[in-house]
């Protein structure tokens, strides 16, 4: 019974994580429509919107909505480090292909799982030992680095190497998100939501101002455009919490990585009309590689009478 529970739980765990990849793709999508706005004055709507949506809940709970005063420093440090990798993704989706901006930014999985096996002593198997090297290599060929080696080097726009920064950093930021996450897991998700949003609101308002510029939007459809981009980061933030509530650090950025990495393609190709290169496509398939390896590490941990505890399997 408890061995079936605990299949319940992490299965409930990844699905939680990959519809939280789907909302935050689409995400991205509007992001790259809304060529008008600076990218720091949509994610500043989507962090007032994740403000107004998480207080209801908040109030619903009974507790502080500043969380025990045990977890408070870290509510506030995850605020801080989710408001700048946002920040860092809205810029890195503008400058670069959805692709390889996605590719870039989700593969925090290997951030992940080193600092989880460091801090938190999680387990860290071959596989995902195997998804750590292929998941780097598949970022140096996203970069297009191999180019570098080639007779015909690919040029590098200022807005591209913007781009890359901003995706680099913002890999960094989630992933001590991530991490953060897992160390308030007791904590209810409305209030981890609702201090991710003050703390979000307060910075961002700040960055934006100082390196860019706030506008009015266009009437239409672009305020059905921010209607769905409150909608969707509700739903992708609340479910990823929920996610690292039921399952370890490295599965659940996995899993999301997975589904909006793949998707990204997809409306890169299908709604901007943009063919990604063999680079990219490289990277691509040696990132998806990796997440195959996650999830096939999972699942074998995760066979009834654990087949680990057999001899021929220790090496695993």
């Amino acid at each position: 019974m408890r061995s079936k529970t605990r299949q319940a739980s992490l299965f409930k765990g990844l699905v939680f994580a990959m519809l939280s990849g789907v909302s935050f793709s689409i995400v991205s999508v509007i992001v790259k429509q809304m060529k008008n706005l600076h990218p720091g004055q949509l994610a500043l709507y989507r962090f007032i919107a994740t403000f107004v949506m998480s207080m209801p809940e908040t109030a619903k709970t009974g507790q502080d909505p500043l969380g025990p005063p045990e977890f408070r420093f870290f509510l506030v440090l995850r605020g801080v480090f989710g408001g700048l990798s946002i920040f860092l993704n809205f810029i890195s989706f503008r400058y670069l292909g959805l692709g390889e901006a996605s590719v870039i930014i989700f593969s925090s999985p290997v951030v992940v799982t080193i600092f989880a096996r460091v801090f938190f002593k999680e387990p860290c198997n071959i596989f995902q030992s195997i998804s750590v090297m292929l998941t780097v290599v598949g970022i140096i060929f996203t970069t297009k680095l191999p180019s570098r080696l080639t007779e015909i080097p690919v040029a590098y726009s200022s807005e591209k190497i913007y781009g890359l920064l901003a995706a680099v950093f913002s890999l960094f930021c989630i992933s001590a998100m991530h991490l953060i996450t897992r160390k308030v897991r007791s904590v209810h998700q409305s209030i981890i939501t609702f201090n991710f949003s003050w703390v979000g609101i307060l910075e961002i308002a700040l960055l934006t101002a100082i390196l860019g510029n706030f506008k009015w939007h266009h009437c239409g459809i672009q305020s059905i455009y921010i209607l769905l981009l409150a909608l969707f980061s509700y739903s992708g933030l609340t479910l990823v919490v929920m996610a690292l509530q039921c399952e370890y650090a490295g599965p659940v950025s996995t899993v999301r990585a997975a589904a909006d990495i793949g998707l990204a393609f997809v409306w890169q190709i299908i709604i901007f009309h943009d063919v990604p290169d063999s680079y990219g496509i490289i990277g691509a398939f040696l990132v998806s590689v990796s997440i195959t390896f996650i999830s096939l590490g999972k699942w074998l941990t995760s066979l009834e009478g654990n087949l680990f505890s057999c001899e021929k399997f220790k090496f695993f």
